[in-house]
């Protein structure tokens, strides 16, 4: 009879051991894909970070392109080459006169009256 106990006993310590290892194999398991799942959202999000800077990035290149297209436009008109003439070469039309802002004007001589001298009475 005592072999009859020890076999129960032995089974049922079995089974609680392979209850137990489950356990620690399903945990296991479990933790491993939380891992891959969170370390995946973080490369995802790290992603859409990316996808969204290279967006703004392309916005301002399409808007420099932009500024360069109507600078290009600009530089082929008349009113440019009027401005490169006045501003670097400091060209003028003939009838045109020019004012600058903290220029004195041409002084113009005013001669200031002397008195004259009195005849001198003995």
């Amino acid at each position: 009879m005592k072999n009859k106990l020890v076999k129960k006993n032995h089974k049922l310590e079995s089974g609680v051991f392979s209850l137990l290892l489950l356990a620690v194999i399903t945990l296991l398991i479990t933790g491993v894909f939380v891992y891959l799942r969170k370390t995946a959202e973080d490369r995802y999000a790290a992603r859409v970070e990316e996808k969204e800077q290279l967006i703004r990035l392309k916005a301002e290149e399409e808007a420099r392109a932009k500024a360069i297209e109507e600078r290009r436009a600009y530089v082929q008109t008349r009113s440019y080459m009027e401005d490169v003439a006045r501003e670097v070469l400091g060209l003028v039309y003939k009838d045109e006169i020019i004012f600058r802002p903290g220029a004195s004007p041409t002084p113009t001589f005013t001669p200031t009256p002397t008195p004259t001298p009195k005849p001198e009475k003995k």
